[in-house]
């Protein structure tokens, strides 16, 4: 597996995975999206199935026996008519030992039979048409079943993407901070050294370094598992990969789409016309159905008296008609028929009320990314204003007008800061590709 990957995205591996190449590979081997693929399949071989029911039906029939005894055996004194019995025992005694005849008649002792007959369907009550139709509404069904569950098994992938993505950068941001209590562990030993701090000092820095360590370690556990879950959500084996540097940047924000109609939506509008499409083939099983044949065949039949049995040598041939008309069941059909107008009630109801939760769904992941989007913008002032304040906690630190706890709550601010605007950035990227996904059209 990994090896058939490597050469598929070779420069994936080794420039770090991209969350464009990420979406590649699961659309190559997440399950979920190709079972969807073989859903699409299916339906299109239902729909040829479907089509099939257009042409004539040939069907080819043999038969053949060989009985212990003939099924019918009459001999002359079987004849109840005595004068006639009488005759054709006179005659048999003068001819019938000359001619080499039995006395006795036999019939179907052994035989054979084969034939072919092709039906044509003339009309068969609107039910194939309406087939072909039903057939049709199923493999739009499973393009869009197949499409929907594309976009959820990629957000899911996305979100594991944009975790990963996090996690990294909040390590780097631990590292950073880790930086910054070295350097400040440094300038504090110093100043004691000088007689310009405490050794309590120093130890509330330590306390501090400690505290980053034990997040550290915290953040790489989660990490790893992360790392994990992106891995089985791609198909990718190993660990030996790293992610890209991404673009987080606000985009320019969409605007609301209030006349969208999602793939939910218009699979809710197949329902219904394929429940229609189904009382229509109900109904179809009441009315008259037409169809014209053809038929060949040739047999043969034993019989003792000919010498080459029943049945013509060159075969027969037939054309007919035929009409079936239901005379009965008419009291069974209009109870499916109604059951049919119930189940597209349901069907337009389940429309009307899902279509409403579902253009719902469509605004809140709207409200959510403008949200996400001044939120972002908000931790990126926040961020700034904690840089300054590290900074003027700093100077302020070294003229003496501010304790080490000051500038160690300085530096956690910072910290958090940069974390919150890492967490704010992947969750705006997060509900913008949710958004764009439902109003795709």
């Amino acid at each position: 597996m990994i090896i058939v990957q490597y050469l598929l995205f070779g420069s994936a591996f080794a420039e770090g995975l991209t969350l464009d190449s990420c979406l590649e590979m699961a659309r190559r081997s997440n399950p979920e999206m190709r079972k969807a693929e073989l859903g699409i399949r299916r339906a299109e071989e239902v729909k040829a199935q479907a089509f099939t029911n257009y042409f004539p039906k040939v069907q080819g029939t043999a038969f053949g026996f060989h009985a212990l005894h003939p099924m019918i055996e009459v001999g002359i004194n079987d004849i109840d008519n005595a004068s006639v019995r009488d005759l054709l025992t006179t005659l048999y005694g003068n001819y019938g030992a000359a001619l080499g005849l039995d006395n006795t008649l036999s019939l179907f002792g052994y035989g054979y039979f084969a034939g072919v007959t092709a039906l044509q369907p003339v009309f068969a009550g609107g039910k194939i048409v309406a087939g072909n139709k039903l057939a049709k509404v199923g493999v739009e069904a499973a393009k869009l079943q197949a499409e929907i569950a594309q976009r959820e098994q990629l957000e899911q992938v996305e979100q594991s993407y944009w975790l990963v993505y996090g996690l990294e950068q909040k390590d780097a941001i631990i590292t950073d901070a880790q930086a910054l209590l070295d350097t400040l562990y440094e300038a504090v030993h110093s100043a004691i050294e000088a007689g310009l701090a405490l050794p309590s000092d120093l130890t509330k820095v330590e306390m501090q370094r400690d505290e980053i360590q034990r997040r550290h370690l915290q953040l790489q556990s989660g990490k790893r598992l992360a790392r994990r879950a992106l891995a089985l959500s791609i198909g990718m084996e190993g660990d030996g990969w790293q992610l890209a540097q991404q673009n987080v940047e606000t985009d320019t924000l969409l605007l609301p789409d209030t006349t969208v109609t999602t793939k939910e939506q218009q699979l809710l509008s197949l329902q219904v016309r394929a429940a229609e499409l189904e009382k229509r083939m109900v109904l179809a099983d009441a009315l008259p159905q037409l169809a014209v044949g053809a038929n060949y065949s040739y047999g043969r039949l034993q019989t003792n008296l000919l010498r080459d049995g029943l049945g013509n040598k060159n075969g027969n041939g037939a054309l007919f008609v035929t009409l079936n008309v239901p005379l009965t069941g008419w009291w069974e059909t209009s109870h499916k028929l109604r059951e049919k107008q119930y189940a597209i009630e349901q069907a337009k109801i389940d429309a009307d009320y899902l279509g409403a939760q579902l253009d719902l769904r469509t605004k809140q992941a709207y409200d959510n990314m403008t949200e996400a989007a001044a939120m972002m913008q908000l931790q990126e002032r926040t961020k700034v204003h904690a840089e300054e304040a590290y900074e003027q906690a700093f100077v302020n630190y070294e003229a003496g007008m501010a304790t080490i706890t000051e500038l160690l709550q300085a530096q956690t601010a910072l910290t958090q800061a940069k974390a919150d605007l890492t967490d704010a950035q992947i969750v705006y990227r997060v509900q913008t590709k949710r958004y764009r996904d439902l109003i795709a059209h």
